[in-house]
């Protein structure tokens, strides 16, 4: 699995305004793919955690803080009792404080992720996908990681990215995407078909041995995990992480053959 090939040319895609270019990661690009996994996760209007947030306001939780405002409220003003209300005060503020420790998480949880990422994985782009660290992308690993850029000659806008990890699994006939992103100012432009179809016909020139392909995604992806599953992804596992006490995230994880 470590054997060195030569990489597939690079994918053009030709648009008005530039063309999309699918290669292999740069390190000139590090600062703008750093930039893209906080936009796509956390802070750009159909981000994961936005979704996560529109979701939580009809949860459980926000109900019983919901509640407790309404009654905190209609004690406070409905009242003369100078206990109760003293009690409507008390009700609000623990039912605000609620809602906000509630989205706070959410908040937090998503920034955990991107910060996890930058230790780990995306510490080293040239390291952790076997990428050659002089750009000149003429010899390449079995992994990679593969970024859409609108490039006029001049600038090279990186507008999405994916990796292809060999690492995760001790398996050696199993690899997987990881970090799939593309911009939100970018979207409904083909650009994650494009990642994938790159990131698969490469992955196809390391079978065998390597026959499947795994992904992780979100319940707060419905658009990716779509997407995906027009490529031949199977979801066939699922699993819950916790960020304090009140929100959950479900995880999924998705298969296709490398041939599929």
């Amino acid at each position: 699995m470590g054997e060195i090939k030569a990489p597939l040319p690079p994918v053009i895609a030709p648009r008005a305004g530039g063309d999309i270019i699918v290669r292999q990661f740069r390190p000139s690009d590090a600062p703008q793919v750093h930039a893209l996994l906080l936009e796509g996760l956390v802070y750009g209007p159909e981000s994961p955690r936005n979704t996560a947030l529109r979701r939580s306001l009809t949860r459980p939780v926000a109900l019983l803080a919901y509640s407790g405002l309404l009654l905190g409220s209609a004690t406070l003003y409905l009242s003369l009792n100078p206990i109760l209300r003293v009690s409507g005060i008390t009700i609000c503020t623990a039912s605000l404080a609620l809602l906000l420790y509630f989205w706070h998480s959410i908040h937090i949880w998503f920034i955990n992720y991107c910060l996890h990422a930058r230790r780990t994985d995306m510490k080293d782009i040239t390291k952790t996908y076997e990428i050659p660290a002089d750009g000149s992308g003429l010899e390449q690993g079995p992994g990679g990681f593969f970024v859409a850029a609108i490039e006029d000659g001049k600038s090279s806008e990186v507008v999405g990215y994916l990796g292809l990890d060999y690492h995760v699994s001790s398996d050696p006939t199993s690899a997987e995407f990881r970090r799939m992103m593309v911009s939100s100012r970018h979207r409904r432009r083909r650009i994650a078909s494009l990642l994938l179809g790159a990131a698969i016909a490469h992955a196809r020139t390391r079978s065998p041995p390597l026959l499947t392909l795994d992904l992780e995604t979100t319940e707060f992806q419905p658009g990716a995990r779509k997407l995906y599953e027009r490529h031949g992804f199977e979801v066939v596992r699922s699993s819950l992480m916790t960020e304090g006490l009140f929100f959950r995230a479900r995880m999924l994880r998705l298969r296709r053959s490398v041939d599929g």
